[in-house]
Parts: C-alpha cells; sequence; structure tokens
C-alpha cells in the first residue's frame, strides 16, 4: 500500500525538481539581467517560487495517482509503461514551454503565456519573427533534454515496477490512495488561504526581474490560456465606478486655444509613415561611432518634433490601432484579435474618406499578419499594397519585401494617385530578424547591433522617401507623420520606461512652421485628435486621443504591456504591475493621486474594450 504512495510522492518531487532546474536554466539564461538584479536577490526566487512549482506538480500528480489505481487493478505488469507514456506525452509541451520562454522573455520582457499563440494564425510571419533564433540548435537542444528527462523518469519508474505490481490491492488501499490524490487541492491552490495561488502570489521584491524569476512559466501560460481566452469581467476595477469616471474624465479637460501649424485652407494630403519599432533611445544611439539615425535627426529641423511621446503598446497590432483609432492597448489582449470589437472603433482613414480624401495603405508583407487585415478593411482604405502586389524577386525579405522596394512603389503611386489623399505605410525590415537587403553598416551578430543596423536601415530608405517626394508638386500641400508603431526592448537601457518612449515628426510643405519642438508629454493614440484639430475636422469620437497642440491640454501619457502599464507625467512617471499589485519604476514625486489617475486610466480602458 505505501509502496504506491511512496511512487506518487518520488514522482511529484521529480517534477518539484524539474521546475526549479527550469528555473536555474532561465536565470543563467538572462544573465545580464540576474547581474543587474544580485544574485542573492535572484536566488530568492527558488524559495518563493517553489510554491508553483509544487502546485504545478500536484496538478500533474492526479492523473498520475489515477493511472495508479487502474494499472494496478487491470494492468500491474504494465503500469510502468503507462506511467511512462503519460510522462513522456506531458514531457513533450512543458519542456517546449520551459525552452521557448528563454528567448521570448528576452525580446518582450515577460514570462511566456498564452498571447504569442495568436501569431501562429500567420505562419510566415511568426517563423519570421524567430528564424534569427538559432533555432536549430534550440531543437537539438531540445530532443537532448526531453530524451535526458525521459531516460530519468523511467528509470525511476522501473526502479519501483516489481514493487508496485506484486502488492495486493484491496479498496481500503484504494481509497487510501484517493484520499492522497484528493489533498492535492490543497498545494495545487497554494495552501489554505482564502485566495488560490496566482502569479502576485509569489512575487517577493522590489525588482521586478527577481518576480519574474519566481513565476513557474508552464503554471503561467496555462494559467493565461484558461483565463484569458474569452474575457467577459473586468480583472483591473481598482476604483468605485464613480471615482475612475471622474479621474478619467479629468484628465481630458482642455478648451479651443490651439496652436495652428497646418496650413488647412485647402485638404492637405497627409502621408502617415508607421515606422516598425523606433524608439527615442535609438535615434539618440551611436555605435562604434555611428550614428543610428542620422536622416531622421536631420530631418528634425525641418518640421515639428514631439519629444515627449509615448507608444500605447508592445506590439504592431496595438500600435497600429494606437495610430489610426486613437484607441489605447490592453495588457493582457488585443482588440484587433476581436473584429466585432474593432469594427466599433473610430477610424482616421474612415474621417478622412468621408471628407473625398482618397485612402490607401502600404506594408511589405502580409496583410493577415496578427488579424490586421480585418481591422484595416474596416478602416476606410479603398486601395491595399502588401506582399503579394510585389515579384518573387522583391520579396527579398523573411516577412516579404524590404522598406526600400514599398518605398519605390509608394512614390510611383503618389505620383497618380488624385488629391487630396491620406496614405499610411507600415514598414518591416526594422522587425525581427532585422535583416537588411545592403551591406551591413553596423556590425555585429547580437541582437542589438542587428536591430540597430535595421533602424539605420530603414532611416536610410525613410530619408530618400522625403527627399525625393520634396520634387512632387503635391509636397506643398502635404503632411508626413513618422512615428513608432510601438517601443522595444532594444538598445537596452536600465529604465523600461525607456522601452516605450517613441520620436514622433511632422513634415510637409503645408506645415506652418518648420524646426519646432513640442516637448508636451503625450502618446502615438493622440495623433487622431492633434492632426483632425489642426484640419477643421471634428475628432468628439475619438474619446482617448488629445490634442497636443491645444494650450490647456493636460500633458500625461498612458501605456500597457504585457498585465501592467505606465502612467508619464512631466518630470514624473509610474510604472505598475497588475500581477503583484505594485510599482515596478519610477521618478520624480509620485503621489497616491498619480497612482488612481493610471489605475483609472487602465480600468476604464479595459472597461471600454470589454463593452465594445
Amino acid at each position: 500500500m505505501l509502496s504506491k504512495i511512496k511512487l506518487a510522492i518520488g514522482y511529484w518531487i521529480r517534477w518539484v525538481l524539474f521546475f526549479q532546474l527550469a528555473r536555474l536554466v532561465f536565470t543563467i539564461y538572462s544573465w545580464k539581467e540576474t547581474m543587474q538584479t544580485g544574485i542573492g536577490e535572484v536566488s530568492k526566487s527558488f524559495l518563493y517560487g517553489i510554491r508553483m512549482d509544487i502546485s504545478i506538480s500536484s496538478y500533474i500528480l492526479i492523473p498520475f495517482c489515477f493511472l495508479v489505481i487502474w494499472g494496478t487493478y487491470f494492468n500491474a505488469k504494465n503500469i510502468t509503461i503507462w506511467l511512462s507514456i503519460y510522462t513522456a506525452v506531458l514531457l513533450i509541451p512543458i519542456s517546449i514551454i520551459v525552452l521557448c520562454d528563454l528567448p521570448a522573455f528576452q525580446a518582450w520582457g515577460y514570462r511566456l503565456d498564452a498571447s504569442p499563440l495568436k501569431y501562429l494564425q500567420s505562419p510566415t510571419e511568426a517563423w519570421a519573427s524567430v528564424s534569427h533564433l538559432p533555432v536549430i540548435w534550440f531543437f537539438v537542444l531540445w530532443i537532448l533534454s526531453l530524451m535526458a528527462l525521459i531516460q530519468l523518469f523511467v528509470y525511476y519508474l522501473k526502479a519501483h515496477k516489481e514493487a508496485i505490481a506484486h502488492e495486493k490491492t484491496n479498496l481500503k488501499q484504494t481509497l487510501l490512495i484517493l484520499l492522497f490524490t484528493g489533498l492535492q487541492i490543497i498545494p495545487i491552490r497554494g495552501g489554505f488561504q482564502l485566495a488560490p495561488l496566482n502569479q502576485s502570489s509569489v512575487y517577493f521584491s522590489g525588482n521586478n526581474f527577481a518576480n519574474l524569476a519566481a513565476i513557474n512559466v508552464t503554471w503561467n501560460f496555462l494559467h493565461s490560456l484558461s483565463h484569458h481566452l474569452n474575457d467577459s469581467t473586468n480583472p483591473f476595477n481598482y476604483l468605485t465606478k464613480k471615482e475612475a469616471d471622474k479621474i478619467s474624465d479629468s484628465l481630458y479637460f482642455s478648451n479651443s486655444k490651439t496652436i495652428q501649424l497646418i496650413d488647412s485652407s485647402k485638404k492637405p494630403n497627409i502621408i502617415i509613415i508607421v515606422w516598425e519599432s523606433l524608439t527615442k533611445k535609438a535615434i539618440d544611439e551611436y555605435k562604434n561611432g555611428i550614428e543610428i539615425t542620422p536622416g531622421f535627426n536631420k530631418l528634425k529641423k525641418e518640421g515639428i518634433y514631439f519629444s515627449d511621446i509615448y507608444a500605447t503598446g508592445d506590439r504592431t497590432d496595438k500600435g497600429i490601432v494606437g495610430v489610426l483609432s486613437g484607441y489605447p492597448s490592453q495588457p493582457t489582449t488585443s482588440i484587433i484579435k476581436i473584429p466585432q470589437k474593432a469594427n466599433k472603433l473610430p477610424k482616421l482613414p474612415q474621417v478622412f474618406l468621408h471628407n473625398d480624401y482618397h485612402t490607401s495603405f502600404y506594408y511589405g508583407g502580409e496583410l493577415e499578419f496578427a488579424n490586421m487585415k480585418s481591422y484595416l478593411l474596416g478602416c476606410g482604405f479603398k486601395s491595399f499594397v502588401s506582399k503579394n502586389d510585389f515579384d518573387s524577386r522583391d520579396q527579398n525579405s523573411k516577412w516579404g519585401a524590404h522598406d526600400g522596394v514599398v518605398k519605390d512603389k509608394l512614390l510611383q503611386d503618389l505620383h497618380k494617385t488624385p488629391a487630396p489623399f491620406f496614405t499610411t505605410w507600415l514598414t518591416l525590415s526594422s522587425h525581427e530578424p532585422y535583416e537588411t537587403p545592403v551591406n551591413t553598416v553596423i556590425n555585429g551578430n547580437d541582437d542589438e547591433s542587428m536591430f540597430l543596423n535595421s533602424i539605420h536601415y530603414s532611416d536610410s530608405v525613410i530619408t530618400r522617401f522625403i527627399d525625393e517626394y520634396k520634387k512632387n508638386p503635391e509636397w506643398s500641400n502635404t503632411v508626413v507623420i513618422i512615428v513608432a508603431d510601438h517601443g522595444h526592448r532594444l538598445p537596452r537601457k536600465n529604465k523600461k520606461l525607456e522601452d516605450f518612449k517613441i520620436p514622433m515628426l511632422w513634415l510637409g510643405g503645408a506645415l506652418l512652421k518648420n524646426n519646432v519642438v513640442v516637448s508636451k508629454t503625450g502618446s502615438q493614440i493622440d495623433i487622431s485628435a492633434t492632426l483632425l484639430s489642426q484640419l477643421k475636422i471634428p475628432s468628439e469620437d475619438f474619446i482617448w486621443s488629445k490634442n497636443l497642440l491645444n494650450n490647456e491640454s493636460k500633458q500625461w501619457s498612458y501605456f500597457s504591456f504585457n498585465n501592467g502599464f505606465g502612467f508619464v507625467q512631466p518630470k514624473k512617471y509610474l510604472i505598475f504591475d497588475n500581477v503583484g499589485k505594485t510599482l515596478i519604476e519610477q521618478n520624480g514625486s509620485i503621489e497616491i493621486n498619480d497612482i488612481n489617475a493610471a489605475k483609472a486610466l487602465q480600468q476604464k480602458t479595459f472597461e471600454d474594450y470589454l463593452l465594445k
């Protein structure tokens, strides 16, 4: 009788040790973050994180115990075979999750959850995102690790084969094993406390990396899969509805005192260039003495440069909605994934279409990626240029056509496009895997060097586009807006805030002034209200967007990332983690009113998403 329970306990312990080993691998792979945090602090993650290791191990143990009971009654001789098969079936996906978490964290800054599954709808683009990684070596490492793990578990099971097979089983013993199985609910829920185990249960540090290291990535992935596939309730109710409404409304106070910087006497053409992964830190960067964005930095003196702008989110599908709909991103999902919700958003192209503009969208990749096509088709764009519109010889990127190819097509088409027009160009060359069709300028095979080299390439393409389009007579009545789709972790800096700070530049002959710097704190979602106000077009439908050129509009920016958010004001900011319910980064004099303002925005924006 006891041999079966001993077998189960030993099996359970081996899973707990496996997850502790996985945590060790994670901290070693993320060595830079580990050293910045301190080995002493990170080592505590093994102690605090074991609660989650125990929980997922108990989940695994329950079917194991039922197999033991079934095997000893009906198939005692082959019980270890069935237990070995069960273990191998589990180890395959679990080891994949553990391994994929390593580069995922380096790319996104959060532990792997179910959110990347949405990108599998576009396998070509998903592959392009990871193909720069040593995929073959990862695969070899996974196979070798999987074989070793299976052998260790099988060896343990075989060592207990004889004792289990020859031990007599009766009703009393069966009931005892069932009781033991039922008791697993206690470690599964993390103990006897009122609230069951969640990610915040293992948070222990003021340093967010140490907290993230404590999370069991398998538990995290499965929890995300089961909780966020169909959100129906707001998990971010920090304040009463009345409080949240009052605070949120107060952030949007403004009047009609707008600085006029665009000649709106005749309908100007609008070109929005959404630059993949461009960050403020990148345009300020030099690598080996080479300026990363010399063209953009020169163009800043020819237009209106907004120096304190932040991306609304961390992925393209969130950024494109931020730019074109003035809509904030969601931390645990993306509205673009649910067409019935995205269709209810206001859309800039639609507004311009109704004002007799010709509308078009250019992208060198597949529009289906991240479900963008359904959103863009409902935006009011009347013509699209994407991957399939280029010859196979011009599809010189894993994503499709590089920025230089798209630039040539756009310039060619603009000469034939009737004015006025509203055109959006989403670039792609600075997306992973950071490949370029020209000779490398920023040398190095590390991610940061390759990323900066791709930004340098896109900079040269966009600069050439501006220089060439200036020769078009329509330049005198055109406004070009250059803005990023989202921030990026590269180049690495010490502050998470810098990952979301992006540049925004307005150019064109329709501008009334140039070499202007607007230092007002704002977001890419503010483009809608700002642009429409300049053109004397009503912008009331864009309720989350504020006019950056209004003298009285409040200065702030809100952004969200995987289950967290940031709130920026002049000379101070805070970044809040929804899991640990704690500030993970702050600067300046942060008061309770600032925290409540940020929480109100998180609460109200997600409530709006749910009601769509």
